[in-house]
């Protein structure tokens, strides 16, 4: 409380960066404005946590997650063929957003009427064994 006698709020945003400075909170309040190096060094940090997130959110793979399970090696298989094959050309990306905009109703719709999931596991289980194929031959 301050001398107004109201209470002060503290964002979960400044208490993140409290616990990286123990003088962030007194030196806001303060009016202190942050060095260079400092804005610098948030911006690098920034810029990880927005690629931690990216890779986090990469792991979805709604069809294969639905039909197999998140961490079975059918999910885990396809999740690599994603990231090193479909997503290093244009078309590969184009796929990857079409499919992250179609999977969810359909894994959706899927759970109403059981035969849909017999016919995406059909097709799936071919291009797990094209893709097992390959990485034999190469």
């Amino acid at each position: 409380m301050g001398n107004s006698g109201k209470k002060k709020w503290v964002s979960a945003s400044d208490v993140g960066r409290a616990s990286y400075c123990p003088h962030y909170l007194e030196l806001k309040e303060k009016g202190t404005k942050p060095s260079l190096q400092s804005l610098e060094t948030r911006a690098r940090g920034e810029t990880s946590h927005e690629a931690l997130n990216r890779q986090a959110e990469d792991q979805r793979c709604f069809v294969a997650t639905h039909l197999y399970g998140i961490n079975h090696p059918n999910t885990c298989l396809l999740r690599v063929y994603r990231d090193q094959q479909l997503a290093s050309h244009f078309r590969g990306r184009v796929f990857i957003r079409i499919y992250y905009a179609l999977s969810p109703p359909l894994v959706i719709a899927s759970r109403k009427f059981p035969m849909i999931s017999r016919v995406m596991r059909y097709f799936v289980d071919r291009q797990i064994c094209r893709i097992q194929e390959r990485r034999e031959d190469d």
